[in-house]
């Protein structure tokens, strides 16, 4: 089988103590190391289930180590200048690592970018297998969750402002799971060159900051020049779950059981806090998400109620 390796971007943002948002709380100090204890709980299912370490790219690797000696930690540089009023700042620092894949050449294989907020739960499948072996580039297609938050033209719209006179299909990638060789990354990089100043001057228009907008386009540039791209998503290599209320209709944990990948964006204090990986993951994991989104539920009613019992 044709090589590869898992990555991850952890960006410590130490000067402007920006670490992330969604779900992580406390000082900077506190936020860094539940994304370290995250890295260190993907490693480990990683290497449970695929027999691969993870890899994770970073802007200060000491302060990592200072944190975890576990971790297979590689600096790279960063040269992206992202203005600060941005949202999801550290995540366009993804940017630089298209780069960094770029500049390691056709010698390292298949690159599988992920977030440090995912879990593995399973072997890989097949369908990934030759995916990597045909060196197919592959996305995760979350524009289902998106429209109905959004949308369908919202979508088309922030699109169409990076797409010089083409109407945009309105195809939203997630940035949680990209994968591709050198070659890949270096088309998708030179893509994204072109845009990435227009993006900049315009970023409060979209309904979204982050490095999102910019690969959803790259990449429909890409296809519609004939590159084939397979969207993993569809057949469960890697799924985004919401364990808070959505505008879009998710299914219940039980249809992401089989999955390779899952994403757990609300949920990175869980993840950091598993000590655990073996094959009783996915039960414990569904138990947990079962019980919070019950809770979740209940508080939401008892919100509805309060303003009528004060009324009483």
């Amino acid at each position: 089988m044709r090589d590869y390796s898992f990555y991850t971007l952890l960006y410590v943002d130490v000067a402007g103590e920006s670490a992330a948002t969604n779900g992580v709380h406390g000082d900077f100090d506190r936020q860094i190391q539940t994304y370290i204890r995250c890295c260190q709980t993907l490693s480990k299912s990683l290497e449970f289930f695929t027999s691969k370490e993870l890899v994770v790219l970073t802007n200060q690797r000491e302060y990592l180590e200072h944190y975890s000696q576990d971790l297979h930690v590689v600096e790279i540089p960063f040269q992206l200048n992202v203005p600060r009023k941005v949202a999801f700042y550290s995540a366009h620092f993804k940017l630089d690592v298209f780069q960094y894949f770029k500049s390691l050449g056709d010698g390292s294989g298949y690159c599988i970018l992920i977030d440090s907020d995912v879990l593995c739960l399973s072997a890989m499948p097949t369908n990934l297998k030759n995916c990597i072996d045909s060196n197919i580039p592959t996305f995760y297609n979350v524009t289902s969750q998106r429209y109905p938050a959004y949308g369908r033209d919202r979508l088309i719209q922030d699109k169409d402002i990076l797409m010089s006179g083409k109407s945009s299909l309105g195809i939203w990638v997630g940035g949680e799971f990209l994968g591709g060789d050198s070659e890949f990354y270096a088309q998708l990089d030179e893509e994204i060159q072109l845009l990435q100043d227009d993006y900049f001057q315009n970023c409060q228009l979209f309904h979204h900051q982050g490095d999102e907008v910019l690969v959803s386009v790259a990449l429909e540039k890409l296809m519609r020049k004939g590159m084939y791209c397979c969207d993993v998503g569809s057949f469960g290599v890697i799924s985004r779950f919401w364990s808070v209320p959505t505008l879009h209709v998710q299914n219940r944990w039980k249809a992401f059981e089989s999955n390779f990948l899952i994403h757990l964006p609300m949920d990175k204090s869980y993840i950091s806090n598993l000590r655990r990986v073996d094959s009783s993951i996915k039960t414990r994991l569904g138990r947990y998400l079962y019980w919070k989104i019950i809770v979740n539920y209940l508080k939401d009613c008892i919100k509805k109620m309060l303003p009528f019992l004060s009324k009483r």
